[in-house]
């Protein structure tokens, strides 16, 4: 079997310049050693000049004449730092594919070339526009009535302006000559009437609402509570924050509260939530105050507590034993 020549690429051909040394090579190792050569009159220290120099030139010698697996040194070069720095990670993303019957296509208007005109056509035209024009007799009817109206409103004269003269409101109106004629016959004389008196209104007591009284029970002053946690203790003066305990320390729940001045008059109603505690949420005037608490099965002491315009402490209120019910 005859063997053929494996075909080579014509336009690789480079040219050769000293035997076996393309152009190309030349380039190569002539710049190694000129970059050898700047470094070999530069002002560097020995231990840092000698390096480079041998470095540069051993560079520029092994790209032109040290190809590595046949291929260049430069291709190595180059491809090192392009597996560097090119990405190593790809991250597919799916794109959404726009669904064929959902895709709007925009209708394409046909434009209609004119009819050509004929000349029996044009002739119609002419013959139309020649003929008299006729009107209907709906038409007729109509302009007459409209030509009726039109002869009424002609025919009403129109209303001339009239010029009214006034007087100012300053000027005083001319006097009246008003006679007035005695009576032929004497008036008989009006009965004599008592004379009317009118008692005066006297000032009557401002009506003051009924308020049933209480009873005046045992006061004590309210005790401090350091060992129960509350969400906030007050940081505004005059905030009363308490506990509502039964005998037995255990906390009561919905427990009534009202709140009453020196003078008895209520200030403010509580109910204490399901932790047993209360709070009012504005401050009070400086004073001395009552807090008096109901509970169905419960009793409590009236509890005094003073406010002198100071962060107040919880306190607490405690339920009354058994013993001292009786």
């Amino acid at each position: 079997m005859e063997q053929h020549p494996v075909p080579q690429q014509i336009s690789s051909y480079e040219f050769r310049l000293v035997g076996d040394m393309t152009l190309k090579q030349f380039f190569q190792l002539a710049g190694g050693v000129a970059i050898a050569l700047f470094f070999y009159a530069s002002s560097l220290p020995f231990y840092f000049k000698w390096p480079l120099v041998l470095f540069f030139s051993f560079l520029g010698a092994a790209m032109a004449f040290l190809p590595f697996e046949e291929r260049p040194l430069q291709t190595w070069i180059i491809s090192f730092f392009k597996a560097v720095y090119s990405p190593t990670q790809f991250i597919w993303k799916k794109k959404p594919k726009e669904l064929e019957f959902l895709k709007t296509v925009p209708l394409e208007v046909a434009q209609l070339a004119p009819l050509p005109v004929s000349r029996d056509r044009e002739k119609l035209t002419e013959y139309l526009r020649s003929l008299p024009a006729e009107k209907n007799p709906l038409d007729q009817k109509e302009e007459g009535f409209l030509e009726e109206i039109r002869n009424l409103f002609a025919k009403t004269p129109v209303p001339q302006a009239v010029n009214i003269q006034t007087k100012p409101l300053g000027e005083p109106a001319e006097p009246i000559d008003v006679k007035i004629q005695p009576p032929k016959e004497p008036l008989p004389p009006l009965p004599e009437e008592a004379p009317r008196v009118f008692p005066l209104p006297t000032a009557f007591p401002r009506p003051q609402p009924f308020r049933p009284p209480r009873k005046k029970a045992a006061a004590t002053f309210a005790k401090p509570a350091p060992q129960v946690l509350f969400p906030s203790t007050p940081t505004t003066p005059n905030i009363i924050v308490g506990v509502v305990m039964d005998k037995e320390g255990k906390i009561v729940e919905g427990a009534i509260m009202e709140i009453r001045d020196a003078q008895g008059n209520p200030v403010r109603a509580l109910r204490t939530n399901p932790l047993g505690q209360f709070r009012i949420a504005t401050p009070l005037p400086n004073g001395i105050y009552e807090i008096e608490t109901e509970k169905e099965g419960l009793t409590f002491d009236l509890v005094k507590i003073a406010l002198k315009g100071e962060i107040i402490q919880p306190i607490e209120i405690k339920a009354k034993d058994a013993d001292s019910l009786n």
